[in-house]
């Protein structure tokens, strides 16, 4: 049964009410490590030094322009209900997962979710990467064993874990749809993007004419869904714990691995025996796609000058740039 908090308090007051209120702390220190475009991430540490995180579910509020397709809603569920669920789905699944301490929902003129979770004691491979440790990594077996905890869950039609009717377009049809409007909305703010507009758009067709030919998978792997070393963690117990699971889906497993690909250049990441490879790249492409937009979106209507979306976007349009002149 979710706490519910009706006193009424200014927005920037309330992680510290809350925090007061359900953990009875008389000093703490409370640091914004994330603030993303629907959830806040807080790192929590009391007066004996101990740590804990505070997740808060919002509206998103930051202007971004909004894609109209049923892509987000298939491939980017978030908010609490889905934090809640699918980590209790990982747990059961012996995946580690941040445990979550406390729940509650908050009321004002806004509506807020909130969880208590567990700071995993660790590091993100994130992290660990940036203190020059690429060498020297050794849990590429060990992240493999747990991707592979997920994979081992199936069921016959995609979607998040918490869907339950099936959808009558393919994902590459689904994902496809995405990448168009994704890519529409980028041509719309950047006039560099809207002169390769076309390459792009051919890259696609090519993909999904393939895909039109071919059998309906058989069933569908359980997936992380975007496992970026921001989001994978070494655990001091030598173990990997996964954050950031609202995004966890049943899906084409080559979506995860191309993003694996991707992400993980100095890493053998094995794939399964059988896989697509037209798929792969297929969503290689998707991927770079929902990035551009993401990118030229931010520097378009939040900071012209943020220096990591500004390097992602020229990134992506060097590889899409090389990607459609190698189909020429």
């Amino acid at each position: 049964m979710l706490k519910v908090i009706t006193k009424s308090m200014n927005l920037c007051e309330l992680p510290y009410h809350i925090i007061q209120a359900d953990l009875n702390l008389s000093q703490f220190t409370l640091v914004g490590i994330v603030n993303g475009i629907s959830k806040k991430v807080y790192l929590v540490t009391d007066g004996n030094n101990h740590k804990t995180i505070l997740y808060i579910w919002q509206k998103p509020f930051l202007g971004l322009t909004e894609a109209h397709t049923d892509g987000l809603h298939y491939l980017y569920a978030e908010g609490f209900e889905y934090f809640y669920h699918n980590t209790r789905l990982l747990t059961d699944l012996g995946i580690r997962v941040p445990r979550i301490i406390k729940t509650g929902h908050f009321f004002a003129e806004e509506a807020f979710d909130y969880a208590y979770a567990e700071c995993f004691d660790g590091v993100s491979l994130q992290e660990y990467l940036q203190h020059g440790n690429i060498a020297e990594i050794e849990f590429t077996d060990t992240l493999n064993a747990e991707l592979n905890k997920f994979y081992t869950c199936s069921r016959d039609y995609y979607g998040s874990p918490l869907l339950t009717n099936r959808y009558a377009k393919s994902c590459q049809r689904l994902c496809y749809e995405h990448a168009v409007e994704e890519l529409e909305i980028a041509c719309s703010l950047d006039s560099t993007v809207k002169g390769m507009k076309h390459s792009v758009l051919q890259q696609l067709d090519d993909y999904i004419t393939i895909f039109a030919c071919q059998l309906k998978p058989v069933s569908y792997a359980l997936i992380h869904g975007e496992p970026t070393p921001p989001h994978v963690w070494l655990l001091t117990d030598g173990t990997i714990g996964f954050i950031d699971i609202e995004g966890i889906k049943f899906f084409d497993i080559e979506f995860e691995y191309a993003l694996l690909d991707m992400l993980y250049t100095f890493l053998s990441t094995s794939k399964p025996k059988r896989y697509d490879r037209n798929k792969l790249l297929f969503y290689k492409l998707y991927h770079q796609i929902c990035w551009l937009s993401v990118s030229v979106d931010y520097l378009r209507n939040i900071d012209a000058s943020n220096k990591f979306f500004t390097k992602l976007r020229r990134t992506v349009i060097r590889e899409l740039y090389e990607g459609g002149r190698g189909c020429n």
